[in-house]
C-alpha cells in the first residue's frame, strides 16, 4: 500500500548545504615558486583559528583587486633579460608582498644561465668548419629575480651591491625615494626610511611577525609598527603551548588586517588568561568588526568583567552582550552593570537578548534593585537594570519607594505600573505620560505604604489600571488628585481586600467630565459594593471590562445614568455585551446608539408623553411594560386617575427608563448571537454556546466554523451528530485499541471528601462540555484567550471532560483526558488551582482505574517520554501540557490511599 505522507527524491536527500565561507586577506608572501596568500576564513558564522594559504593565481579578486597586475609582475621578474626592463615591477612586488622565511630551503644565489659554444663531436670534427652554417648565437643571460626576492638574506646581498645611482629605489606608486648617502642599504632600512625613521631606531623584526603582520602594516606608521611587535612578542612569550600560539595567532593577524590603526583591542586580550584570549579576539571581531577603542572599554573594566565569573561560558556570553550592545552605543559600564545583576540573579539561560540594552544609562541603583528583589523575593535584577534606560528618572523612583513597607505582592504590581511604559509602538506618547507620572508617584506612594499589608495590592492594582489605562495625558494629573481618595476609600473595609476591578473602575469613573465628578464621588458605598459583587471572579472582571469600555466610548451619556440610577442591571449588561469580540462589539454598539431606546429625548417630552411612548416601544420590542398596572390601564381608557396620581405613576415610571434601556440593550445583544440558531430559550449552557460563539474573533476563526456548525445542527435535533462525522470515526478505526464505547461512557465514581461526597464522570451533555472554562475560570470561558480550545475538546473524538460535581450537581473541578496517537491516556491539569489535594488524589484514582479499563498506558512525564495529539473534527486546540502531579506531604498520603 503506498504510503500517504510525500518522500523526498533520492536527490533532494543527498544535497548538502555549501557552507557560507567569508575571508579577509592578512598577508601575501613571496616564495620560490609563487606567491601565496595567507587568509583568515569564517565558514557559517564561526571564525577558523588556523590561517588557510592559497595560490596568488587562485585568489579571489574582490580580497584583493591587484591579482592580475602582481601576477604579471611576479612572471616577468622570473624571466628577466634586462634588470632595467623590470625594475619598476620589482619594487611593485617589494612593496606588495613580504618574504616567507619559512619556506626557504638554503640561500642560493641566483645564476645568470649563458648557453656554451657547439664543440665539434668525433661524428663531426669538423662541425661548422668551413660551411656556410653558423652556430646559433648564444641567448642572452636570463635573470630569475624572484628568488632573490624570496630570501631576506639575498636581497640585503643585493641590495648591498646595486648601484642605487643608475638605478634608483622606488615607492609602491613608482617615486624615486631618497635615500642616505652613507651606511649600507637593505630591506629594512628602507621600510624605515619610508617611515622617516633613523637607521639607529631598526628593531628585529622575527620572521613569525613578518609572515602574519608586516604586510598589513606596510604602509602604517612606525609607532603602530612597534605597537604590534610588541604583542607579538608578548603572544610569543605567553604561549608555550603550539595549539593555543597558532589559534590566537590567527585571530591576532585578522585584527592587525582589518584594522591596523587599532592595537588597543589586542593589547587588552593579553591581559586575560590564555584560555579566554580566543574567546576575547573571536568576539571582538565577530561583534564590532575588531574595532574597539580605549574610550570604550577599558582594562579595569575588562579585569572586573573576568573576575565576574570563572565559567567561561558565562564570560564569553557577557563579553558577547557587552559587545553587540556597544555596537549600539551603549557603553561598556552600563553593560558591564547588567553582567553583574545577571550574575547576582543566578539565571542559567543563557539568551541572547536578555542583556541586550537598547540606549545607554548612566545611573543604576544596584541597592535599590537589591531591596526590590528581597521585598518580593523575585529575581527582577535583570529585568529593572533595562528599565532604568527606558525610562529616564526610574532610577530615582526605585531608590524613593519604600519597598521595606510593601507587602510583596503590593511591591510586584506596584512595579508593573513601570512596565506599561515600556511600548515600543508608541514611544512618543508614552513617554509624555511618564512625564507626567513622575509628578504623580509620591502620591498614590504615601497613601498604599498606609494601608494594611493585606489591602496594599488592591490600591496598586487599581493605581496601575487607572495611569495605564487613562488616555488623556493633559488631564491625568487633575484625574488621579480627584480619585485617589475614592480609590482609597475602595481598599478600606467594609470593602473586599481581594477583589480586583481591573480596568472596568478606570472606564466608569474616565466617563464622567471634571466639572460633574462630585456625582460620582458621592455616590453611596451601596453601588460600589455591587461592583466588586460583579467583579467577584477574574472571567466576570474582564466582561465587565470589555462591556464598560465599548459604552463608555460609543455611549458615555448611557453609562453615567445606568451605573448611577441601575447598577445591578448594568453590570449585568455590560458583562453580556463583553461576551461579543472587540470588533462585534464596537459595531453593535455604534447600531445601538441610533436605536429609539437612545435617540429619544425623553427630557423634552412631557412625562405622560414620555410614558406613552415607552409602553409604545416596550409593545414593538417585545419587552415587559415599565408603566404600573393602573397607569396602562388609564392609558387605555379602562380607568380614571387624578393628576396627582398620574403624576406620582409617571415619576416611577420614568425612574425606570435607564434600566428599560439596559433591557433593550440585552434584547438587542441575543438577538445578535442567536438570531440564527434559536436556542436561547433552552437551557443555561445553551446560552453560555451562544455567547461563546459570539466571542470567538478571527484568532479563533477556524474552530468557530466547527462551533457554528454544531450550533446549526443542535438547533435542527442533530446534537451529538458531531460523534458520527468521518474524520471521528476514522480516527477509531486507525485506534482500534480504544474501546469506543468505554472511551465515551467513562467511569462513573463517587468520593468522600471534607466538602462533601463528589461524583467524578464524564460530561455527556455538549453544553456543559463547552463550559469547562468558565466554571474553573480559565482561559477557555467565554472572552479568554484560548476559547477557541474547547471547542476541540467537544467535537475531536480523542478527547474527554471530566467533571467533579458535588451533591448539588455543581461543577467542583474538571479535567481534560485525551488518547495520543501511540494509544497513551494522557491526563492534563485538573483545574481551578486552588482545590484540595484531596480532590486531586480522586482525579488521579480515577484516571489510573480509566487507563486500566481501557487497556492503555498511562502518559507519564519524565524527560524521555513524548505525546501526540492531534486535533480530528476541530482545526486548533490549546495544550498546555500534561498535568505536573504535586508531590504529598505524608499526612496527605492517606487521602490518596482511602481513594
Amino acid at each position: 500500500m503506498p504510503s500517504v505522507h510525500p518522500v523526498k527524491s533520492a536527490g533532494a536527500l543527498n544535497t548538502v548545504k555549501a557552507p557560507v565561507i567569508k575571508s579577509i586577506l592578512i598577508s601575501l608572501l613571496r616564495q620560490s615558486e609563487h606567491v601565496i596568500a595567507l587568509l583568515g576564513d569564517e565558514v557559517d558564522g564561526v571564525l577558523q583559528p588556523a590561517l588557510r594559504r592559497v595560490n596568488l593565481a587562485e585568489l579571489d579578486t574582490s580580497l584583493f583587486p591587484q591579482t592580475a597586475s602582481l601576477l604579471d609582475d611576479w612572471h616577468s621578474l622570473q624571466n628577466a633579460h634586462d634588470l632595467a626592463g623590470v625594475w619598476p615591477a620589482f619594487w611593485r612586488v617589494f612593496w606588495m608582498t613580504v618574504p616567507d622565511a619559512d619556506n626557504i630551503q638554503m640561500p642560493v644565489m641566483p645564476q645568470t644561465t649563458v648557453h656554451k659554444k657547439p664543440v665539434a663531436t668525433a661524428a663531426h670534427p669538423r662541425a661548422f668548419r668551413g660551411t656556410k652554417y653558423q652556430p646559433p648565437k648564444p641567448a642572452l643571460p636570463v635573470l630569475d629575480l624572484c628568488k632573490w626576492l624570496t630570501d631576506q638574506r639575498l636581497l640585503d646581498a643585493f641590495f648591498a651591491q646595486h648601484d642605487f645611482t643608475a638605478l634608483p629605489a622606488l615607492d609602491a606608486q613608482g617615486q624615486i625615494i631618497p635615500l642616505p648617502e652613507s651606511g649600507l642599504i637593505s630591506s629594512a632600512t628602507l621600510f624605515f626610511n619610508h617611515w622617516k625613521t633613523p637607521v639607529q631606531a631598526l628593531p628585529v623584526l622575527p620572521d613569525g611577525f613578518r609572515r602574519h603582520f608586516l604586510w598589513s602594516l606596510r604602509a602604517c606608521s612606525v609607532d603602530q609598527q612597534l605597537a604590534w611587535l610588541q604583542i607579538w612578542h608578548r603572544h610569543h612569550s605567553m604561549h608555550a603551548d603550539d595549539v593555543h600560539r597558532i589559534e590566537n595567532l590567527g585571530l591576532l593577524a585578522r585584527l592587525c588586517a582589518l584594522y591596523p590603526s587599532q592595537c588597543h583591542a589586542a593589547e587588552l586580550a593579553q591581559v586575560l588568561p590564555v584560555s579566554r584570549q580566543n574567546i576575547f579576539l573571536r568576539l571582538l571581531i565577530q561583534e564590532v568588526q575588531g574595532q574597539l577603542s580605549s574610550s570604550q572599554m577599558s582594562m579595569e573594566q575588562l579585569i572586573r568583567l573576568h573576575e565576574l565569573t570563572e565559567v567561561d561560558a558565562r564570560f564569553e556570553y557577557y563579553l558577547g552582550s557587552i559587545l553587540r550592545n556597544l555596537s549600539r552605543k551603549v557603553s561598556v559600564e552600563y553593560s558591564l552593570t547588567g553582567c553583574l545583576l545577571f550574575e547576582i540573579s543566578g539565571e542559567t539561560e543563557l539568551d541572547k537578548y536578555r542583556l541586550a540594552a537598547r540606549q545607554d544609562c548612566q545611573d543604576v541603583p544596584v541597592e535599590a534593585i537589591a531591596r526590590f528583589c528581597k521585598a518580593t523575593a523575585s529575581n527582577s535584577w535583570v529585568s529593572l537594570w533595562d528599565m532604568c534606560a527606558r525610562l529616564t528618572g526610574m532610577a530615582q523612583l526605585l531608590r524613593e519607594t519604600q519597598w521595606e513597607q510593601f507587602s510583596q505582592q503590593a511591591a510586584e504590581t506596584w512595579i508593573y505600573v513601570f512596565y506599561d511604559f515600556i511600548d515600543e509602538d508608541k514611544q512618543g506618547e508614552l513617554q509624555a505620560k511618564w512625564q507626567v507620572y513622575l509628578k504623580l508617584f509620591s502620591q498614590c506612594h504615601d497613601v498604599l505604604i498606609t494601608l494594611p499589608a493585606d489591602r496594599q495590592n488592591k490600591l496598586a492594582s487599581m493605581w496601575k489600571c487607572f495611569v495605564d489605562g487613562w488616555d488623556d495625558v493633559q488631564s491625568l494629573a487633575k484625574a488621579a488628585h480627584d480619585f485617589l481618595p475614592l480609590m482609597h476609600q475602595l481598599c478600606l473595609p467594609p470593602f473586599s481586600s481581594k477583589i480586583d476591578y481591573g480596568y472596568s473602575f478606570l472606564n466608569i469613573v474616565e466617563t464622567w467630565p471634571e466639572k460633574t465628578r462630585q456625582e460620582i464621588l458621592a455616590l453611596d458605598s451601596r453601588v460600589w459594593r455591587q461592583l466588586e459583587h460583579a467583579c467577584r471572579r477574574e472571567d466576570k472582571s474582564k466582561l465587565l471590562a470589555y462591556g464598560t469600555h465599548a459604552i463608555a466610548s460609543v455611549t458615555p451619556s448611557l453609562l453615567r445614568t445606568s451605573f448611577m440610577t441601575a447598577p445591578v442591571r448594568f453590570f449585568k449588561t455590560a458583562c453580556l455585551l463583553g461576551s461579543l469580540h472587540y470588533e462585534r462589539r464596537q459595531l453593535f454598539m455604534k447600531k445601538q446608539e441610533n436605536a429609539e431606546w437612545f435617540t429619544e429625548d425623553w427630557h423634552a417630552m412631557s412625562p405622560l408623553v414620555a410614558c406613552q411612548r415607552l409602553l409604545a416601544l416596550s409593545l414593538a420590542t417585545g419587552l415587559d411594560s415599565p408603566l404600573p398596572r393602573r397607569l396602562r390601564e388609564h392609558l387605555e381608557g379602562r380607568l380614571d386617575l387624578s393628576p396627582r396620581q398620574i403624576a406620582r405613576h409617571c415619576k416611577l415610571t420614568l425612574s425606570r427608563l435607564p434600566a428599560m434601556g439596559l433591557r433593550a440593550l440585552e434584547a438587542a445583544l441575543w438577538q445578535e448571537m442567536d438570531a440564527q440558531f434559536q436556542l436561547r430559550d433552552t437551557s443555561a449552557s445553551a446560552r453560555h454556546a451562544l455567547r461563546l460563539l459570539a466571542g470567538m474573533d478571527d484568532f479563533s476563526g477556524r474552530n468557530r466554523r466547527g462551533l457554528r456548525r454544531f450550533l446549526h445542527n443542535a438547533r435542527d435535533g442533530k446534537l451529538l451528530d458531531y460523534r458520527q462525522h468521518p474524520l471521528n470515526q476514522a480516527w477509531h478505526a486507525r485506534h482500534t485499541r480504544v474501546q469506543q464505547t468505554a472511551w465515551h461512557a467513562g467511569l462513573l465514581r463517587t468520593v468522600p471528601t471534607a466538602q462533601g461526597e463528589l461524583t467524578l464522570a464524564f460530561e455527556h451533555d455538549p453544553f456543559e462540555v463547552l463550559m469547562m472554562g468558565s466554571y474553573a475560570g480559565t482561559c477557555l470561558g467565554i472572552g479568554g484567550l484560548c476559547d477557541y480550545s474547547v471547542v476541540s475538546c467537544l467535537l475531536d473524538a480523542n478527547k474527554q471532560v471530566l467533571y467533579a460535581r458535588n451533591s448539588e450537581g455543581r461543577v467542583v473541578a474538571r479535567q481534560l483526558l485525551a488518547i495520543d496517537e501511540a494509544d497513551q491516556l494522557v491526563c492534563f491539569a485538573v483545574y481551578p488551582d486552588n482545590i484540595s489535594q484531596e480532590v486531586k488524589a480522586a482525579f488521579k484514582s480515577y484516571d489510573q482505574e480509566l487507563a486500566a479499563q481501557l487497556g492503555l498506558s498511562l502518559y507519564q512525564d519524565r524527560e524521555e517520554s513524548s505525546y501526540d495529539i492531534t486535533t480530528v473534527l476541530a482545526q486548533d486546540w490549546w495544550d498546555d501540557g500534561p498535568w505536573q502531579e504535586e508531590l504529598c506531604r505524608d499526612d496527605e498520603q492517606q487521602d490518596f490511599n482511602h481513594v
